[in-house]
């Protein structure tokens, strides 16, 4: 089978799985029409539609049915073949050094982690705790073997000048104010910085994020205010349980607060900019094990984008 034949397949998987066409050629990292041409080659080489598409959306036929749960037979047969072989072979040391902040990542690490250890049951995972500016550094010295990071920018400028470090943009996220629902801004849609400064805050701590946090602190001091700071935290949970005591309103993007917490409503912050989430790589990297963490990072980020919104 040819790879062209296998990354076909793939896309209709996906496309069988999520039923509508947009988020599936999200997921595929490929455009709509694009994938609509492969499943139409596809269609034509098995001989029948697999799929119908009509005004109510789209859904698998009959035969469509019968040929996902053939596929994922197939894929389910392949990844167990390639275990087995890794196995067998003593393949490479699974040992992945990865560089990041898990505070920033809380949302994403859990689920790629989870399906990287499926693919890879071996697995050891050394963390590295070190932020998106050293990253590219960490990896040209051999420290770490990918990094995730989050910053305001893009991070080319920052990048080695001989591209000898890739970097792939995984998601956006808005900024969110995370406040008890007797908050007195608790039905606001959007809260602007003049509001913000007026209120106890409690965010992350200054050496999670130097860069980030400094330029939030500036941009509440464009407001003729500083920001009211009760307490800076490592820990994510420790400043979800303090603004739910009622001690302050905590800062944090959707990477962080993640889904709604009961009692307690996330407003979208007005006048910061979105942090941006980025992966980094050695470019000629080889090893199946790093280019897999990136591939299956990549996706569970679109997928939690696509599940929150645009800029969540």
């Amino acid at each position: 089978m040819r790879t062209g034949e296998l990354r076909r397949f793939h896309y209709f998987l996906i496309l069988a799985r999520e039923l509508h066409f947009g988020r599936a050629a999200e997921l595929c990292f490929i455009t709509q029409p694009a994938l609509s041409q492969q499943i139409a080659r596809l269609e034509e080489a098995v001989g029948v539609p697999l799929f119908v598409r009509d005004a109510r959306g789209v859904s698998l036929t009959e035969a469509g049915k019968v040929f996902r749960d053939g596929v994922q037979r197939v894929f389910d047969l392949i990844e167990q073949t390639t275990r087995s072989t890794r196995e067998a072979g003593r393949f490479e040391d699974l040992r992945l050094s990865v560089g990041l902040k898990e505070y920033a990542n809380v949302a994403l690490l859990p689920l790629a982690l989870a399906r990287l250890q499926a693919l890879y049951p071996g697995i050891r995972l050394d963390r590295h705790e070190m932020g998106a500016p050293a990253q590219p550094e960490g990896l040209q010295r051999g420290e770490i073997d990918a990094g995730i990071g989050v910053m305001f920018d893009d991070p080319g400028p920052g990048l080695p000048a001989d591209g000898a470090i890739a970097s792939r943009r995984l998601m956006a996220s808005r900024w969110r104010l995370l406040v008890r629902e007797d908050h007195a801004l608790a039905q606001a849609s959007e809260v602007d910085l003049d509001s913000l400064v007026r209120q106890p805050l409690i965010m992350f701590a200054r050496d999670v994020n130097p860069a980030v946090y400094d330029r939030i602190l500036a941009a509440c001091r464009e407001t003729g205010r500083e920001a009211n700071i009760v307490y800076a935290t490592t820990q994510v949970q420790a400043g979800v349980q303090l603004a739910r005591a009622g001690m302050g309103c905590m800062l944090g993007t959707g990477y962080v607060l993640g889904d709604a917490l009961p009692g307690m409503r996330a407003i979208p912050v007005a006048g910061l900019a979105p942090l941006l989430m980025h992966a980094f790589w050695r470019t000629n990297e080889s090893r199946p094990l790093v280019l897999d963490f990136i591939e299956v990072v990549a996706e569970e980020a679109r997928r939690l984008a696509l599940g929150a919104g645009p800029e969540s």
